[in-house]
């Protein structure tokens, strides 16, 4: 599963995980010289709050298959094509129940994939980086001050 691109599942259900709120909180962090916001963010699992997922196709047959699970909310937002919080979409998705469902069982498997889990650690170093950079700003800018004495 990559991050930010369209993935179709074999049920033809096509999705898209989003970094798009992560990316915009360190934007903004970084324009305003802020880092209580950035701070939260210790470990991959921290950024989840972060994600969110959009289902570009196959909505409706997707809330067939987990009618039980779906709130009205998600539902809406699902047909729609709107953005779900990333939680949100995975507790649609029941691992005890899924051997009989093809979206539930691959979904698991991409998210457990190496390759998800790897470019978590990407966003997380971006962040980290992102930080650090702000913390370097906080301790030069009174030498700076000093220079121009």
């Amino acid at each position: 599963m990559y991050l930010d691109k369209i993935y179709t599942l074999q049920t033809g259900v096509s999705l898209k995980i989003s970094t798009l709120a992560l990316q915009e909180l360190i934007a903004n962090a970084m324009s305003r010289q802020e880092l209580p916001e950035l701070e939260s963010i210790h470990c991959t699992a921290d950024l989840y709050t972060y994600l969110s997922v959009a289902v570009h196709e196959g909505a409706e047959d997707l809330i067939k298959r987990r009618c039980r699970w779906v709130n009205n909310e998600i539902k809406a937002d699902l047909i729609a094509g709107r953005p779900v919080s990333f939680s949100g979409f995975c507790n649609l998705f029941w691992r005890n129940l899924d051997e009989d469902d093809p979206d539930g069982d691959e979904w698991h498997r991409l998210i457990a994939n190496d390759r998800f889990h790897s470019q978590l650690v990407v966003l997380l170093n971006k962040l980290r980086i992102a930080k650090r950079n702000l913390q370097q700003d906080r301790e030069t800018v009174p030498d700076r001050y000093l220079e121009s004495a």
